[in-house]
């Protein structure tokens, strides 16, 4: 597992439960290695979180809400995984949602930013295991279709349709 390090500035203001966070999302990225990552402050507030992928460092913004949610965390690990840092995704916001949500069950407890997907905040909860089926599904698409993203936009857009039986959590999205 990759080496958790905090800023002085972020260490000040760290609560347990925020280092707990880190701790679990780094413990899923096992592509990391044993190298380090570095998290610290952000200087903007209306950012949540920020990564720079080839010195492996990312900021968050511990003041923005109540907590960091693990999709931020996730999120912000998911682009070390892209060039400039490992090459082992595509790079851009909407690809970094998708694998994301795809990796864990953990980073599903807030709504992707960059994905659109029709629903608030709210009622997040209550679509995201199959928004994260639905990625997983396009991830495998990409193999044989580089239109992957069109193609998942197309599934959402068909899952949230008003008008469409939403399938139960254990229905079968193929």
């Amino acid at each position: 597992m990759a080496r958790l390090i905090l800023t002085a500035p972020l260490a000040r203001v760290a609560t347990s439960e925020l280092v707990q966070r880190l701790e679990a999302a780094l413990r899923l990225f096992p592509e990391l290695g044993e190298e380090p990552v570095t998290f610290g402050l952000t200087t903007s507030r209306w950012l949540d979180g920020l990564a720079i992928p080839e010195e492996r460092f990312i900021r968050l913004n511990p003041f923005q809400r109540r907590m960091v949610s693990y999709f931020t965390i996730g999120h912000e690990l998911t682009h070390l995984l892209q060039p400039p840092g490992l090459p082992l995704i595509p790079s851009g916001e909407v690809q970094c949602d998708i694998w994301t949500l795809a990796r864990d069950e953990l980073f599903l407890d807030e709504k992707p930013p960059y994905l659109q997907v029709n629903c608030d905040g709210r009622s997040w909860r209550r679509h995201a295991r199959a928004v994260q089926r639905l990625c997983r599904q396009a991830i495998e698409v990409r193999s044989r279709n580089r239109q992957y993203i069109v193609w998942l936009r197309r599934q959402l857009d068909d899952y949230f349709q008003p008008t469409a039986k939403q399938p139960d959590l254990f229905d079968s999205l193929a």
